[in-house]
């Protein structure tokens, strides 16, 4: 029977190791890195919205509890590119760090893609399988659009 069961190599990571593998506090290790500097125009909405997370904390802990399985892994990725840490935030307005959100505009998973958009960066969907909710496959996918804005 052992030798029919499939066991997973030694080099096997899951995100959940990753994550406790690395340094406890993600949050100063983003503030090193944060790169995009510059004046903030003064728009409204963006106020509105920045006003609405300074009043609520419960939901800031909630994201990053959830997010804390993630964000070695996104920060890694985009220390590897040489690209802003702050990046790394966007899932928390996107989705709430939720990897099965899914929006009226059929952007789905941390990042939010839409159906084209996903597949203009290979995020394959199927009826069994949607890329776009897939951690590692939709953070790469990420990546590389925003390497390019």
């Amino acid at each position: 029977y052992s030798r029919l069961v499939a066991k997973p190599k030694r080099e096997t990571l899951w995100l959940e190791q990753a994550a406790s593998a690395q340094p406890q506090d993600i949050w100063a290790r983003m503030r090193e890195g944060f790169a995009l500097q510059g004046e903030i125009d003064v728009n409204p909405r963006i106020e509105r919205q920045r006003l609405w997370f300074v009043s609520n904390p419960l939901h800031i802990d909630k994201v990053s509890e959830r997010g804390a399985l993630y964000m070695h892994y996104i920060v890694e990725r985009l220390e590897e590119r040489g690209m802003p840490l702050e990046l790394a935030l966007l899932p928390v307005i996107e989705s709430a760090y939720n990897p099965l959100a899914y929006s009226r505009a059929h952007a789905v998973g941390l990042w939010q893609f839409i159906p084209s958009t996903g597949r203009d960066y290979n995020l394959h969907q199927t009826q069994w399988y949607d890329g776009r909710r897939d951690i590692t496959a939709s953070t790469q996918a990420a990546i590389e659009y925003l390497s390019k804005l």
